[in-house]
Formats: structure tokens, sequence, C-alpha cells
């Protein structure tokens, strides 16, 4: 009677234990399993954060398309003398200079600048950047010949990345025209670039070809009117804005790998 009492005490002891050792299994299954889920999380978490980053990055490229930008050559409508040979015409932050030559023998000399703003004649815009003393303050030909020229320095905004350079010209009547010349010397008139551009091309913006620093508008038939000049500029993004938020997905990240190795370690001291 005794050995059996010792049997199924022995028994019932040994069911216990297997029971509490089952227990613990199925508890450390699921502590395995909540942290497998915890890295699928965390793993779910980072590739967001890179999406995220990514998002933001394309973003800040976006923000950094291509601008045209447009310097008008008599930006404020006046009408009379600049008081000056040479000009600065500056838009948002961009700096070109135009500068006024009579093309003479030798060297040419400077001629002052004019602000010319009238209404609109023979089909012509009569708003531009011309000469003090010229017929209509325009620029003038003799002969075939340019007498005079308003040349362009772009050396500043060339060397700022600006691409895709064109030039507007007014008071184009019908059988007059002008003509476009590329220098890399001031106050040189230089080579003609491209043909004669009749009154089609009035106020109407047109290529300029060549790799010049200096882009010269003169009369290629009796006068005309320097307009405008615009250019393309992709400026580069300020690392600079992306490091506030960079920081705080990696610190986000940070947290929940620590989070995740933490419990990874209690379950491997519980096993």
């Amino acid at each position: 009677m005794t050995l059996r009492l010792i049997y199924d005490n022995y028994e019932k002891h040994y069911e216990t234990g297997r029971t509490n050792q089952n227990k613990s299994r199925v508890l450390i299954a699921k502590k395995l399993a909540k942290t497998k889920m915890k890295r699928s999380t965390t793993n779910r978490f980072l590739a967001n954060s890179l999406r995220t980053l990514c998002c933001i990055g394309a973003l800040t490229a976006c923000s950094a398309w291509a601008t045209v930008i447009t310097w008008q050559l008599n930006p404020t409508a006046a009408n009379g003398d600049a008081g000056a040979t040479s000009l600065n015409f500056t838009q948002s932050g961009y700096t070109i200079t135009a500068d006024g030559y009579d093309n003479v023998p030798g060297a040419d000399t400077p001629h002052e600048l004019y602000f010319k703003n009238l209404a609109a004649s023979g089909g012509g815009s009569e708003r531009g950047l011309g000469l003090v003393g010229t017929l209509d303050n325009e620029l003038q030909t003799s002969g075939g010949t340019p007498s005079n020229y308003i040349q362009l320095d772009l050396r500043s905004i060339l060397s700022q990345g600006f691409t895709g350079l064109q030039i507007s010209v007014g008071s184009i009547q019908p059988g007059e025209s002008f003509l476009l010349f590329g220098s890399n010397t001031q106050g040189t008139l230089g080579t003609q670039i491209g043909g004669a551009y009749g009154s089609t091309f009035d106020d109407q913006f047109v290529d300029i070809t060549g790799n010049f620093q200096f882009i010269s508008v003169a009369a290629g038939a009796l006068d005309i009117l320097p307009v405008a000049l615009r250019g393309t500029i992709t400026p580069v993004p300020e690392m600079s804005t992306l490091f506030p938020i960079v920081g705080l997905i990696a610190a986000v990240s940070c947290t929940h790998i620590l989070r995740r190795r933490r419990a990874a370690q209690k379950t491997v001291s519980i096993v």
C-alpha cells in the first residue's frame, strides 16, 4: 500500500513537471513570436522611414526644378537718359550688365544708354534699352554695318550655371531687322551668330547660340531696340534642409533597434 502511494505521488509529480515544462515552452514560444513580430514591425518601420526619406529627397529635388529668369532692360518703364554707359540689371539675385558702344575703327567707344518707353508703333513694341542721341534713341545701321550696339555681359550668370539663354528685341517694323554677335572680349562686337531677324520676331525671344561671354545686339536694317534677356537656372538644393529630418528618422530608428535588442536579450535569459 505504501509503495502504491509513493508511485502515485511520483506519477502526479512527474505529470505536474511535464505540464509546467510544457507551459514554459508555450510561454517561450509566445515570447519568441512576439520578438519576431517586433522585429518585423521594426523592419517595416525602417523600410517606411527609408521610403519617407526618399520622398523627402524627391520633393527637395522638385523644389530645385529649373527656373526661368527674365531680365527686363527697361524694368521701370522709364523714358529718358539712363545717365551711364553701363548698367547692371538684377533679377532674383542674378545680375547681368549692359554696355553701350559705337562701332568705330579701332577700339569701340562707350555710348550713353537710354531708357525708351513709348506707345507701340507700326506693329513694333517701343519699350526697351537704347542709346542717347541716335535716331529715335535706337540702335542704328549704316550701309548694312552696325553703327552702334548694346553688349550684354553674361559672365556672372554663366558662372552660376545658366543655360538656354534667349533675347528679345523690339521696335522692329516691316523692313527692319536685328543681328546678334558673340564675343569673349568686352567692348568688341565679335562674330555674328545666326541670321537677320525681321519684324516677325518683334518682342519675341530667340535663342542665343554659341559659347560666348558677351552677346551684342545690333541693327541689321534701320533701327531696333533691345527688350529683355532670359535664361534657365537649376539651383542645387541645400543639404542642410534635410539634416533635421534625417536626424529625427535616425533617432526614432535607433530607439526601435534598442528596444528590439532588449526584448531579444530578455527572451534569451528566459530560455
